[in-house]
């Protein structure tokens, strides 16, 4: 993190747009005596310091320290914003990570070509200034945001894994929607949502699909009658099951055993619990 004071703008030095050569060119071996920001458009930036290499592709911004020792690591072909600049550390008014991600180029694109114009017409005068505080201000909202969605696409994750943790150790009865969302807290609606954007399938699919596939493997693993596999997995009559299947494979489970008695057939999906309570 850079922890920087913008309760008044930033101490701009210099700004622009470099666009590096078809061939040959890497980043030249310097001593860097304030902040350097890199916004790379195009490509990718290989850049490092006396202490690490760095990696910056397009969609990524990057914030080198001063440093003894600013050098290129890999020839490379690449299009970025680069910005010298002075700030406080404290007080910090905002942390801002070394290297983070803008989804939204256009919102850094057009500062960007702000400044550039600024520049032209006033080299470090106060409009400047105050767009290169706006930039920083701005890859911080967007890095922040970006931060935010890993954070929920992460806890998603999670929520799907005790989804599927549930209808294996339940898979012999006729689970609902309705029967997880009272189990795991949740409204009907969101963790059906939650689920198809994590998996591509409606919750309601994959439970008739699981339960079709432990109706599979009792068929092919046992020899129980068609009664007994329906009882097995809580259908309230044989007929029941029967329609059931028939519907969901578009053949009768006596069909299905004669045709894949010599077949293996995967159990229903099984996740690790392990990995639901990391």
């Amino acid at each position: 993190m850079i922890h920087l004071d913008l309760t008044r703008p930033v101490q701009m030095l210099w700004f622009g747009e470099f666009i590096s050569p078809e061939r040959g060119w890497k980043h030249l071996t310097r001593r860097l005596f304030e902040y350097e920001l890199f916004v790379v458009t195009e490509g990718v930036l290989f850049i490092a310091d006396e202490d690490r290499e760095y990696e910056v592709p397009a969609g990524e911004y990057f914030i080198m320290s001063p440093t003894v020792r600013q050098h290129g690591t890999r020839v490379c072909r690449c299009r970025f914003y680069w910005m010298h600049f002075r700030c406080p550390a404290l007080p910090a008014s905002i942390s801002l990570p070394v290297q983070g991600k803008f989804e939204d180029a256009a919102a850094v694109q057009a500062i960007a070509a702000k400044l550039l114009r600024a520049e032209s017409e006033q080299a470090r005068g106060v409009r400047s200034l105050y767009l290169a505080t706006e930039l920083l201000l701005e890859l911080y909202g967007q890095a922040r945001a970006s931060v935010r969605e890993q954070k929920k696409e992460s806890v998603q994750a999670r929520l799907v894994g005790q989804i599927k943790e549930f209808v294996f150790f339940h898979r012999f009865s006729d689970i609902k929607v309705g029967d997880l969302a009272r189990e795991l807290g949740y409204h009907e609606k969101y963790l059906s949502a939650v689920f198809r954007a994590q998996e591509g399938i409606t919750l309601k699919h994959y439970l008739v699909r699981q339960r079709v596939a432990e109706a599979k493997r009792l068929l092919l693993e046992t020899g129980y009658t068609m009664t007994e596999v329906a009882y097995y997995l809580n259908f309230q009559t044989p007929h029941n099951f029967a329609r059931f299947f028939k519907t969901e494979t578009g053949m009768t489970a006596g069909q299905f055993r004669a045709q894949n008695a010599s077949a293996e057939t995967e159990p229903a999906e099984k996740t690790d619990p392990a990995a639901i309570a990391d």
